[in-house]
């Protein structure tokens, strides 16, 4: 279970709905569920077709007062955001949806302060989304040039979406199936001109995935007196990275070349780090060669089961 330093209301709040993507879920997503009931009053959990028997998890969080869907197969995150969504604002219409991970958490009374940036803001009718202003206490990147601050790459995973907006903009794509999802929804967002504001003093707490020390030789790389990691990503989810990356970035270049140029530099670091000194190299390799050619190609949505089975 992630730590969580974090005040409840006095009250859940009514004005939205979390909706959680699962998939194969144990004992620890029963109690963030559990948590996140101090903060929201209505919960919508997708389990995104787990192979694993979650039966007895499924059943706790029913127990916990949450509506449960079960999508008859692995869909991706994209398919189970919007079926969550979509059952959610069909049951109680919210005006503000928080989307959110199975292994995500958020420090504070989070919902309250993200509500008070949207507002508090000074063009309400183009807000979006309010999104969390850090990751693990550390601050997330902006977009430059703005009055009020707009993230420049938000995860879903604790993002309140003004429900009405997606009437205009659309859901997820879910031909992308995982990774980018976000990403793309943001860019999305802002062709339309809408704006995802970092929420003040909103930080979720998010698993960063498998950290392992990043090493020259056998020396322990650091900055200053900082030893820095090399966070891990298994081949598969490198093939849908590559694959989605270049694909939003040709279908967004034209209107939004400085946002594209910017993410595709930040996405060439991380492949630099992770063919440098990240394990399982080859299958990285493998992997981001399979995603750009499928990327050149138009061939979307779940990976080929064939090159999954080749990457493991």
């Amino acid at each position: 279970m992630m730590s969580s330093e974090s005040s409840a209301p006095a009250m859940p709040n009514t004005e939205v709905c979390a909706v959680v993507s699962a998939f194969n879920p144990g004992p620890e997503n029963v109690e963030n569920i559990e948590w996140l009931f101090r903060y929201v009053s209505r919960v919508v959990i997708v389990d995104d077709g787990s192979p694993r028997d979650v039966n007895e998890v499924i059943a706790s969080f029913e127990a916990l007062g949450a509506v449960v869907v079960r999508l008859d197969t692995n869909s991706g995150i994209a398919k189970a955001l919007n079926t969550g969504i979509q059952e959610a604002r069909r049951r109680w219409n919210p005006e503000w949806i928080v989307t959110m991970d199975q292994d995500s958490r958020f420090s504070g009374d989070y919902i309250t302060a993200a509500l008070a940036t949207a507002r508090a803001s000074s063009h309400p009718a183009t807000l979006g989304m309010v999104c969390a202003e850090s990751h693990n206490q550390a601050l997330l990147p902006t977009l430059g040039g703005t009055q009020e601050p707009e993230v420049f790459d938000p995860m879903t995973s604790g993002s309140l979406i003004r429900a009405e907006v997606l009437d205009t903009v659309g859901y997820f794509d879910e031909d992308f199936f995982i990774d980018c999802v976000d990403t793309e929804f943001n860019a999305r967002l802002r062709e339309h001109g809408f704006r995802s504001l970092a929420g003040l003093g909103c930080n979720l707490e998010h698993s960063l995935g498998n950290a392992r020390p990043m090493k020259i030789f056998g020396w322990r790389v650091r900055v200053g007196q900082k030893k820095l990691n090399v966070y891990y990503h298994p081949p598969f989810r490198v093939y849908y990275i590559t694959r989605n990356s270049l694909v939003m970035a040709r279908r967004f270049a034209g209107k939004q070349p400085a946002w594209v140029l910017r993410r595709l530099y930040m996405e060439i670091q991380s492949h630099i780090v992770r063919f440098v000194y990240g394990p399982n190299r080859r299958k990285h390799f493998i992997a981001a060669t399979a995603g750009a050619k499928d990327a050149f190609t138009g061939r979307m949505g779940k990976i080929d089961d064939a090159l999954a089975a080749r990457l493991r």
